[in-house]
Protein backbone atom coordinates (compact mmCIF):
# COMPACT_ATOMS: atom_id res chain seq x y z
CA UNK A 1 0.00 0.00 0.00
CA UNK A 2 1.54 3.18 -1.11
CA UNK A 3 -0.44 6.69 0.03
CA UNK A 4 0.39 10.04 -2.21
CA UNK A 5 -1.11 13.54 -0.32
CA UNK A 6 -3.05 14.32 -3.51
CA UNK A 7 -5.02 11.22 -3.78
CA UNK A 8 -5.19 8.47 -1.55
CA UNK A 9 -4.09 4.92 -0.57
CA UNK A 10 -2.92 3.34 -3.62
CA UNK A 11 -2.62 -0.63 -3.28
CA UNK A 12 0.42 -1.19 -6.54
CA UNK A 13 0.30 -4.97 -7.97
CA UNK A 14 1.90 -6.88 -11.21
CA UNK A 15 0.31 -9.42 -13.29
CA UNK A 16 -3.68 -8.50 -12.20
CA UNK A 17 -6.00 -10.47 -13.97
CA UNK A 18 -8.79 -8.46 -15.27
CA UNK A 19 -12.48 -8.52 -14.78
CA UNK A 20 -14.39 -9.79 -17.66
CA UNK A 21 -17.95 -8.45 -18.55
CA UNK A 22 -20.50 -8.47 -21.48
CA UNK A 23 -19.78 -4.91 -23.42
CA UNK A 24 -21.61 -3.68 -26.89
CA UNK A 25 -19.07 -0.63 -26.74
CA UNK A 26 -21.74 1.50 -25.09
CA UNK A 27 -20.82 3.04 -21.98
CA UNK A 28 -23.51 5.30 -19.84
CA UNK A 29 -21.70 7.82 -17.27
CA UNK A 30 -22.71 9.36 -14.10
CA UNK A 31 -23.16 12.87 -14.84
CA UNK A 32 -22.71 15.37 -12.20
CA UNK A 33 -25.98 16.81 -12.43
CA UNK A 34 -27.48 12.72 -12.14
CA UNK A 35 -29.21 12.07 -8.59
CA UNK A 36 -27.66 9.52 -6.69
CA UNK A 37 -29.04 7.07 -4.74
CA UNK A 38 -26.08 6.69 -1.67
CA UNK A 39 -27.73 3.99 0.29
CA UNK A 40 -26.52 1.81 -3.10
CA UNK A 41 -23.29 1.89 -3.05
CA UNK A 42 -20.97 1.51 -4.59
CA UNK A 43 -21.85 4.10 -7.54
CA UNK A 44 -21.27 2.88 -10.87
CA UNK A 45 -19.43 5.90 -12.41
CA UNK A 46 -19.83 4.39 -15.52
CA UNK A 47 -22.07 1.69 -16.65
CA UNK A 48 -21.71 -0.67 -19.06
CA UNK A 49 -24.12 -1.95 -21.88
CA UNK A 50 -24.49 -5.24 -23.48
CA UNK A 51 -25.25 -9.17 -22.72
CA UNK A 52 -25.02 -12.74 -23.82
CA UNK A 53 -28.60 -11.92 -25.78
CA UNK A 54 -27.19 -9.13 -27.57
CA UNK A 55 -25.21 -10.16 -30.91
CA UNK A 56 -23.44 -6.93 -30.98
CA UNK A 57 -21.81 -7.76 -27.40
CA UNK A 58 -17.95 -9.57 -27.01
CA UNK A 59 -16.54 -10.24 -23.33
CA UNK A 60 -14.34 -7.46 -22.88
CA UNK A 61 -11.70 -7.26 -19.74
CA UNK A 62 -11.62 -4.92 -17.63
CA UNK A 63 -9.43 -3.10 -14.82
CA UNK A 64 -12.37 -1.61 -12.04
CA UNK A 65 -11.59 1.70 -10.78
CA UNK A 66 -12.25 2.06 -7.17
CA UNK A 67 -12.16 4.63 -4.81
CA UNK A 68 -13.98 7.70 -2.89
CA UNK A 69 -15.54 10.88 -4.25
CA UNK A 70 -17.27 14.13 -2.50
CA UNK A 71 -21.07 14.36 -3.11
CA UNK A 72 -23.56 16.67 -2.04
CA UNK A 73 -25.70 14.63 0.68
CA UNK A 74 -28.67 17.23 0.58
CA UNK A 75 -28.89 17.75 -3.31
CA UNK A 76 -27.76 13.87 -4.01
CA UNK A 77 -25.23 14.44 -6.72
CA UNK A 78 -21.43 14.36 -7.21
CA UNK A 79 -19.22 17.46 -6.42
CA UNK A 80 -17.27 19.11 -8.84
CA UNK A 81 -13.62 19.57 -7.23
CA UNK A 82 -11.20 22.25 -7.83
CA UNK A 83 -7.88 20.11 -8.52
CA UNK A 84 -4.92 22.51 -8.61
CA UNK A 85 -3.71 25.84 -8.94
CA UNK A 86 -0.32 28.06 -8.13
CA UNK A 87 -2.49 31.37 -7.88
CA UNK A 88 -4.68 30.47 -5.24
CA UNK A 89 -5.63 29.11 -1.85
CA UNK A 90 -8.89 26.94 -2.65
CA UNK A 91 -6.97 23.93 -4.41
CA UNK A 92 -7.20 20.80 -2.94
CA UNK A 93 -3.85 19.33 -4.00
CA UNK A 94 -1.94 22.51 -2.56
CA UNK A 95 -4.17 23.38 0.75
CA UNK A 96 -5.90 20.28 1.13
CA UNK A 97 -8.99 21.38 2.19
CA UNK A 98 -12.07 20.25 0.96
CA UNK A 99 -14.39 22.63 2.01
CA UNK A 100 -13.01 25.54 -0.20
CA UNK A 101 -12.05 23.53 -3.14
CA UNK A 102 -15.58 22.42 -3.34
CA UNK A 103 -16.38 25.50 -2.81
CA UNK A 104 -14.68 27.34 -5.62
CA UNK A 105 -15.25 23.78 -7.68
CA UNK A 106 -19.41 24.35 -8.01
CA UNK A 107 -19.19 27.97 -8.23
CA UNK A 108 -16.75 27.88 -11.16
CA UNK A 109 -18.71 24.93 -12.35
CA UNK A 110 -22.61 27.26 -11.85
CA UNK A 111 -23.32 23.59 -9.71
CA UNK A 112 -25.71 23.90 -7.04
CA UNK A 113 -24.25 22.69 -3.70
CA UNK A 114 -26.24 22.49 -0.17
CA UNK A 115 -22.79 23.58 1.38
CA UNK A 116 -22.31 20.52 2.28
CA UNK A 117 -20.18 17.17 1.86
CA UNK A 118 -19.39 13.94 2.13
CA UNK A 119 -17.74 10.79 0.63
CA UNK A 120 -19.25 8.20 -1.41
CA UNK A 121 -17.98 5.24 -2.78
CA UNK A 122 -17.70 4.57 -6.28
CA UNK A 123 -16.52 2.45 -9.06
CA UNK A 124 -15.23 3.01 -12.37
CA UNK A 125 -14.22 0.27 -15.45
CA UNK A 126 -11.69 0.86 -17.52
CA UNK A 127 -11.84 -1.04 -20.77
CA UNK A 128 -7.77 -2.66 -21.63
CA UNK A 129 -6.73 -1.35 -25.24
CA UNK A 130 -2.93 -1.52 -24.59
CA UNK A 131 -0.72 -3.69 -22.04
CA UNK A 132 -1.69 -6.24 -24.09
CA UNK A 133 0.54 -9.33 -23.71
CA UNK A 134 2.78 -10.82 -26.47
CA UNK A 135 1.38 -13.54 -28.37
CA UNK A 136 3.71 -16.31 -27.21
CA UNK A 137 2.15 -15.21 -23.66
CA UNK A 138 -1.45 -15.76 -25.06
CA UNK A 139 -3.47 -17.42 -22.39
CA UNK A 140 -4.75 -21.31 -22.36
CA UNK A 141 -8.14 -22.69 -23.33
CA UNK A 142 -7.99 -23.90 -19.38
CA UNK A 143 -7.64 -20.38 -18.54
CA UNK A 144 -11.00 -19.16 -18.77
CA UNK A 145 -12.33 -23.21 -19.54
CA UNK A 146 -12.73 -24.26 -15.55
CA UNK A 147 -14.97 -23.99 -12.75
CA UNK A 148 -12.67 -20.87 -11.04
CA UNK A 149 -11.85 -19.28 -14.58
CA UNK A 150 -11.65 -15.76 -15.55
CA UNK A 151 -14.95 -15.89 -16.74
CA UNK A 152 -16.66 -17.42 -13.52
CA UNK A 153 -18.55 -14.34 -13.12
CA UNK A 154 -20.51 -14.39 -16.21
CA UNK A 155 -22.96 -17.21 -15.51
CA UNK A 156 -25.32 -16.43 -18.13
CA UNK A 157 -24.50 -18.49 -20.60
CA UNK A 158 -23.37 -22.46 -20.75
CA UNK A 159 -19.57 -22.64 -20.78
CA UNK A 160 -17.29 -26.14 -21.44
CA UNK A 161 -15.53 -27.33 -18.57
CA UNK A 162 -16.75 -24.55 -16.60
CA UNK A 163 -20.02 -25.56 -16.25
CA UNK A 164 -21.64 -29.25 -15.55
CA UNK A 165 -25.35 -30.28 -17.21
CA UNK A 166 -25.89 -33.38 -16.22
CA UNK A 167 -27.84 -34.46 -19.21
CA UNK A 168 -25.68 -32.46 -21.72
CA UNK A 169 -22.90 -34.53 -20.14
CA UNK A 170 -24.88 -37.91 -20.69
CA UNK A 171 -25.26 -36.90 -23.86
CA UNK A 172 -21.56 -36.09 -24.52
CA UNK A 173 -20.58 -39.58 -23.47
CA UNK A 174 -23.16 -41.23 -25.57
CA UNK A 175 -22.10 -39.62 -28.92
CA UNK A 176 -18.45 -40.17 -27.56
CA UNK A 177 -18.86 -44.47 -26.73
CA UNK A 178 -21.12 -44.36 -29.83
CA UNK A 179 -18.36 -43.20 -32.29
CA UNK A 180 -15.73 -45.45 -30.21
CA UNK A 181 -17.96 -48.51 -30.42
CA UNK A 182 -18.48 -47.70 -34.40
CA UNK A 183 -14.46 -47.16 -34.61
CA UNK A 184 -13.87 -50.50 -33.34
CA UNK A 185 -16.60 -51.98 -35.19
CA UNK A 186 -15.09 -50.67 -38.46
CA UNK A 187 -11.58 -51.40 -37.47
CA UNK A 188 -12.64 -54.92 -36.40
CA UNK A 189 -14.48 -55.43 -39.73
CA UNK A 190 -11.49 -54.47 -41.74
CA UNK A 191 -9.03 -57.12 -39.82
CA UNK A 192 -11.77 -59.67 -40.25
CA UNK A 193 -12.14 -58.78 -44.13
CA UNK A 194 -8.68 -58.49 -44.78
CA UNK A 195 -7.89 -62.31 -43.07
CA UNK A 196 -10.51 -63.71 -45.23
CA UNK A 197 -8.56 -62.38 -48.18
CA UNK A 198 -6.02 -63.89 -47.12
CA UNK A 199 -7.21 -67.12 -46.71
CA UNK A 200 -8.43 -67.08 -50.09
Amino acid sequence: MEYLSTKGNFRHDENVVPEYRWFDGDVRYTLRTDPLDDSQQPIEINSLKGSHEDPDSRIWPFKIMQGKQPYDPINKHLLVNHVYSADDDTALWTNFDWAKALKAGTEYADQPYSGEFNFVETRMHWPITHMVAPSEDALACSECHSRNGRLAALSDFYLPARDRSIWLDRLGWSAALLVLAGSLTHAGGRIVTRRRRKRS
